[in-house]
């Protein structure tokens, strides 16, 4: 697969019009995002802030537990370092764009998280009898929203963005949403975190990438599609 190129944004072209560009031609991701949110937040609506954990938690199994434990890394900031530092070497735009919109967004989710310092499953459940998946670090502290969740979301929708094929796209959403479960799974979060972390990936990653590529450094500019193994004759 080939990377499709970002392209040169006219000046003409007002920024509303990008970002309704921007939308449509990746609907793919956004409209199963779409339908993911709103069955969640009707089932939230009806179900108290534990259920979702309970219900998947009673659903453990050990290949289960070794799948979402590895699953779970998608979301994790080392991960996601890597990936755009391989993609520097692909295309430098957009390594460079896929680390400055996962960076910003992660800023403002801590600042989420410090907000509202929700306490994670692993206090609320504590003393219970429920399922606990063996080698798994538990954190007590700062639930909401998920950072995890929120960097999948973040990131794959980009990837989605740079591939621009809606096969990819459809397994890309796939990744994010199987990386929200698997904290939910793992009793890292509750799944109304993993919602609203998903809420605050697309929402981040979709703003702060139209104003990326809107600024003059990525306007009418070729360098950015250079890449650290090859530049342009």
């Amino acid at each position: 697969m080939v990377l499709q190129s970002i392209g040169k944004i006219p000046s003409i072209i007002p920024s509303q019009t990008i970002m309704k560009q921007l939308i449509q031609q990746h609907k793919t991701f956004y409209q199963s995002w779409l339908i993911w949110f709103i069955l969640v937040g009707l089932y939230l609506s009806f179900n108290s802030k534990a259920a979702g954990s309970l219900a998947l938690n009673e659903i453990h199994t050990p290949v289960g537990d070794i799948f979402f434990r590895y699953i779970t890394w998608g979301g994790d900031g080392i991960l996601i370092g890597i990936v755009c530092f391989v993609f520097l070497f692909v295309r430098l735009r957009y390594g460079i764009l896929l680390s400055l919109v996962s960076f910003i967004s992660a800023f403002f989710v801590s600042l989420l998280k410090q907000f509202y310092d929700e306490p994670r499953p692993s206090r609320y459940f504590a003393g219970q009898d429920v399922n606990w998946v063996d080698g798994i670090d538990l954190y007590a502290n700062h639930s909401f929203p998920s950072g995890h969740a929120a960097a999948a979301f973040t990131m794959f929708l980009l990837m989605s963005f740079f591939f621009n094929n809606k096969s990819l796209t459809a397994v890309f959403f796939v990744l994010a949403l199987l990386v929200a479960i698997s904290r939910v799974y793992l009793f890292q979060h509750f799944l109304i975190d993993v919602w609203v972390g998903s809420l605050c990936g697309v929402v981040f990653g979709t703003i702060l990438y139209h104003l990326i590529i809107i600024t003059p450094l990525f306007k009418n500019k070729t360098w950015h599609n250079w890449s650290l193994l090859k530049s342009p004759n």
